[in-house]
């Protein structure tokens, strides 16, 4: 049994020390949330982390909002915070009356993420009043999802950007101060496919072009469909996105973007749907009568729930699905456990921590409360780069990667260790074998917890003499994990 062993991972060794293939990284950051990097590892996992609940931030309270607000949009514009959400009401408070009133898009801004203020911008009517923070309405909304526009070629009057769903399907809207909208075309740039979710556009500062995700349906599963154009006014007929063999499962929002630390990837963060049928759980669940009275209307306002997942792509529309959640409902309390859980804001912005010693931390933000007049919105946060990790216990775990090339002279990891806990580093060539003076004996151990802390081998960092040349990293890992790795100068 041990030949046979032994026969196997000399087999396995040779298949990847014999991968011709060597990753042009450059200075880029590198994420540990798929095997795209990895030739090997044993006694290490790909682990996925969850956020830490903060505080309430935003409480849709306001008579134009109400118990189906949602569809957040989050992001940094020089010194302020911009934040975009569709505004209106599925039932009453008592879940017995479905609402007719259209939908609008509101606008909030915050200087730290923390503390919203909802400007009176006095750009559309409700009740007779322009006293409010709407700012944009039009024939059957459904989304607004706005972003900066970062093309070099953008016009001045482009530079806010924004798909919307209306009659004949997606359209795309315009703005020079993200304030005052119009139509980009008159006609929609996109007509085939469901939208009545958080469609998602923006440009792509690797591959140069703009990307929109929508929802759409196959044999009746809610999925994600991709489509590009390089002028946001002609696009591409929208082509499912691919998991693989993951399971197939109903995807509502999908929340794509590329990571700013790490661009060429991008990450998602779509809401799963289930439909679980009637059991003593939902008699168990908050708030079981306004579950039932939902239920009048359409038995899976009740049965459905929702959580949030995480997935990533290196090339838009083949994806890493994470099976397990990323955002489950959480603990029970008044008003959770239904469908609009898990519903996650787009973007992630950098913050302070609550110890202001700390790193910084990235905010994220996520509905509650779905169904109430009053819906809520948490902050949460996660360490930068958190998302997923390589995991080792106590015991010694490794990992080799591909092929790489890279440009820089130190090799900086984001990691965290125990008090006994330690990550080493060996640099070899493309064939395997260690390098002269960055061998795993020579190497440094790294404790403590760090967002970026240069490798070290006895005492020394300068790697620039096998910068440019195929080689690979061995990482050694002991109740640790490493998040993300990038070359510097």
């Amino acid at each position: 049994m041990r030949t046979l062993a032994l026969l196997a991972c000399l087999l396995t060794t040779a298949a990847w020390a014999a991968d011709p293939e060597a990753v042009d990284i450059g200075s880029r950051r590198e994420l540990f949330v798929d095997e795209a990097l990895i030739a090997r590892r044993e006694g290490v996992e790909l682990r996925l982390h969850q956020p830490t609940p903060r505080e309430v931030v935003m409480v849709h309270d306001a008579p134009w909002e109400g118990s189906g607000t949602g569809y957040h949009v989050i992001f940094r514009d020089g010194p302020i915070f911009r934040m975009y959400y569709i505004a209106g009401e599925l039932t009453n408070g008592d879940g017995t009356k479905l609402s007719s009133r259209p939908l609008v898009a509101c606008y909030a801004e915050s200087r730290d993420g923390v503390h919203w203020n909802k400007p009176e911008l006095g750009l559309f009517e409700f009740e007779g009043t322009k006293k409010n923070n709407i700012v944009w309405a039009a024939p059957k909304l459904d989304n607004f999802t706005p972003f900066k526009d970062p093309n070099p070629d953008c016009p001045p009057d482009e530079l806010y950007k924004s798909v919307s769903a209306g009659p004949g399907g997606l359209f795309a809207l315009k703005s020079s101060d993200a304030i005052h909208w119009t139509r980009l075309v008159d006609r929609p740039i996109i007509g085939k496919g469901a939208f009545d979710t958080q469609n998602n556009a923006f440009w792509d500062p690797v591959r140069k072009q703009y990307w929109c995700y929508i929802r759409d349906f196959h044999n009746g599963v809610r999925d994600i469909r991709a489509s590009t154009s390089p002028d946001f006014r002609n696009w591409t007929e929208p082509e499912p996105i691919a998991f693989g063999d993951a399971p197939d499962e109903a995807l509502y929002t999908n929340l794509v973007r590329p990571y700013d630390r790490a661009p060429h990837i991008f990450l998602g963060f779509p809401a799963r749907y289930v439909e679980r049928k009637w059991s003593p759980s939902f008699d168990a669940l908050p708030d079981v009568e306004h579950r039932k009275n939902r239920m009048r209307f359409s038995p899976r306002f009740g049965v459905a729930v929702t959580d949030g997942q995480f997935m990533t792509s290196r090339d838009g529309r083949t994806f890493h699905r994470w099976d397990e959640t990323f955002l489950r409902p959480g603990p029970e309390r008044p008003d959770n456990w239904v469908y609009g859980d898990g519903y996650m804001g787009l973007g992630l912005i950098e913050t302070p921590a609550e110890d202001p010693d700390a790193p910084l931390e990235l905010s994220l933000y996520v509905s509650e409360n779905h169904w109430k007049p009053s819906q809520r919105l948490r902050r949460q946060t996660i360490r930068i780069d958190g998302f997923t990790s390589l995991h080792a216990r106590r015991a010694p775990g490794e990992v080799v990667t591909r092929p790489i090339v890279f440009a820089g002279k130190e090799l900086s990891l984001n990691f965290s260790t125990s008090a006994a806990g330690s990550v080493r580093v060996e640099l070899q060539d493309a064939d395997g074998e260690p390098i002269s003076g960055f061998k795993l004996d020579d190497s440094d151990e790294l404790f403590g917890d760090a967002l970026d802390r240069a490798a070290s081998w006895k005492g020394q960092t300068d790697v620039s003499q096998i910068a440019g040349r195929p080689m690979r990293i061995r990482l050694v890992l002991s109740d640790a994990d490493a998040y993300s790795f990038r070359f510097r100068d």
